[in-house]
C-alpha cells in the first residue's frame, strides 16, 4: 500500500533586524511575494509615501484578490495604526466607504478590524484591514482586497491566513 497523503503548510515569516515580528500560513496554489522598502507616489499627484517591506499573497489562478502584511516603522499601537491608515488609505483604494470598524482579535491578539468597499484600478473592490497589536511597541497590518465577483472559496482562504497569523516573541 501507498502511504497516505500528507498535508504540508508553507509558512512565511516577517523578520526585521533579527527577530520574527509575525508569521502566517501560505495557502496551496497562492504566490508569495516580498517587496522591499520603497516610496509610492499617488498617480497624478505629488503625494508620496514610504512603504516598508511587504509580504503579499495572491492565488495563482485569480488575480482579483490579494492580501498583504507589513509592519510600518514608528507605528507602535493600534491607535497609531488607525492614524497611519488615514494617511495611506488613498494608496489602497479610491472612494472608500467603511462598512464596519470594530475592535476584535486576530490569533488571540487585539486588533482593529476595518471592512469596506471602494475602487481600485477602475474596479469595485471590497477590503478588510486588520491592525494587529504585536508584542512590544509594534503593530502588523493585514490588508485583503478582492474585486467584486471574487469566488467565496478565496474569502475562505483569506480567513484561513488570518487564522494562521502568529505574533513573534
Amino acid at each position: 500500500t501507498l502511504p497516505s497523503q500528507a498535508m504540508a503548510d508553507a509558512r512565511a515569516s516577517y523578520i526585521e533586524n533579527g527577530p520574527t515580528l509575525f508569521s502566517f500560513n501560505v495557502p496551496e496554489f497562492w504566490d508569495l511575494r516580498s517587496g522591499g522598502r520603497r516610496t509610492l507616489a499617488l498617480p497624478g499627484t505629488d503625494d508620496k509615501r514610504d512603504i516598508p517591506q511587504v509580504l503579499s499573497l495572491r492565488p495563482t489562478v485569480d488575480p482579483t484578490v490579494w492580501l498583504a502584511f507589513y509592519s510600518p516603522d514608528g507605528v507602535r499601537t493600534v491607535s497609531e495604526g488607525k492614524d497611519y491608515l488615514r494617511e495611506i488609505g488613498k494608496f489602497l483604494t479610491s472612494e472608500p466607504e467603511v462598512t464596519e470598524n470594530r475592535t476584535g482579535r486576530v490569533a488571540g491578539r487585539t486588533a482593529q478590524i476595518i471592512k469596506g468597499t471602494g475602487r481600485r484600478d477602475g474596479k469595485n473592490i471590497q477590503f478588510t484591514i486588520a491592525i494587529i497589536d504585536l508584542p512590544g511597541p509594534r503593530v502588523a497590518i493585514g490588508a485583503a482586497v478582492a474585486e467584486a465577483g471574487t469566488a467565496q472559496a478565496f474569502y475562505d482562504e483569506l480567513n484561513s491566513v488570518y487564522d494562521s497569523f502568529r505574533a513573534g516573541r
